[in-house]
């Protein structure tokens, strides 16, 4: 049975849209949590966020907004703690939709910080919904035919079974066929010689922030030939002993983060001139501007500077 939406996550470039009434509590309890972070402090009541403080109710969005129209929008489904979220990603520069919409003020609020401040149970809600609102973004047309595309859950026109939990599975009722959320592997990287650790400052990054070797997996590559790929084009460096750690969804725009440790196995270090300008071999008593907390690369930096990874 198709499930229509009963709250709209929005969001707007890297920001989500909330409702003003929580932007107040949200900010307060992020400069918490992030001093918390920075201090290596624990508060064990730290208070869990509802879902509900940042969405919008489903009468609050005319349904004459979502069309193929070139001004339309599309939106994703999915269902977190049995209640049913659709999920939109807005124009830059675009009025229009909260103009039509009667869902009152809101607050521009980094996603980035909703989704790393805060208890990984709502910041994983977060992070689902933004990457949800991403996939309706990209997925409004048939990369076959250009039909536009219908949400499949529940329609009848599809014939493939689909899992109860298959949202976001867009279809296209002219040449039949089924597109999945897509998902873009990464692999990061920790490279280590004895103490000290590969660090690199990309030219997107914010004043000194460094972080570990990254890159996108291609298309017949595995994640080991990836890794050392990435690590030679922007390093120029040969890694051995590389091992996997964990993983991260991380929505901007669609990654699935894949975090190795590996060894350096030759070469000299130097930046690749064009992603990278600057890179160095850092220990723990001279670290740049790391990465925010709760991002994988600051948990794989963090658990090697704390003595892991010493059994692989």
């Amino acid at each position: 049975m198709r499930k229509d939406p009963q709250r709209f996550m929005l969001f707007r470039g890297q920001d989500c849209l909330v409702p003003a009434q929580a932007a107040g509590q949200l900010q307060s309890m992020a400069e918490l949590a992030d001093s918390a972070a920075a201090s290596g402090a624990h508060f064990p009541n730290f208070p869990e966020i509802s879902p509900g403080s940042v969405s919008w109710p489903a009468g609050a969005i005319p349904l004459s907004l979502f069309s193929a129209k070139p001004d339309g929008y599309s939106y994703s489904v999915f269902v977190f703690q049995g209640v049913v979220y659709g999920a939109v990603l807005l124009k830059d520069d675009d009025a229009h939709f909260a103009e039509a919409a009667s869902f009152g003020a809101f607050v521009p609020f980094p996603v980035r910080q909703l989704g790393l401040s805060f208890s990984s149970h709502f910041g994983r809600f977060v992070l689902l919904a933004r990457a949800h609102a991403q996939w309706a973004a990209v997925s409004r047309f048939c990369g076959a035919c250009g039909a536009p595309l219908v949400d499949a859950n529940g329609n009848e026109d599809v014939r493939e079974p689909l899992d109860d939990h298959a949202y976001g599975t867009r279809f296209c009722p002219r040449c039949k066929r089924l597109f999945f959320p897509r998902m873009s592997p990464v692999v990061i990287v920790l490279v280590r010689k004895g103490k000290e650790i590969l660090l690199e400052h990309n030219v997107r990054f914010p004043g000194n922030r460094h972080s570990l070797v990254a890159g996108f997996v291609e298309i017949g590559e595995t994640l080991e030939e990836a890794a050392a790929r990435e690590i030679r084009e922007e390093a120029g460096i040969e890694v051995k002993n590389l091992r996997y750690v964990r993983s991260q969804p991380w929505p901007f725009p669609d990654s699935l983060m894949l975090g190795f440790v590996a060894d350096w196995a030759g070469g000299e270090a130097h930046p690749d001139g064009k992603e990278i300008d600057h890179l160095d071999w850092y220990t723990a008593d001279n670290l740049p501007e790391l990465p925010m907390k709760g991002s994988i690369a600051r948990w794989i930096i963090d658990t090697f500077m704390a003595g892991g990874f010493s059994d692989f």
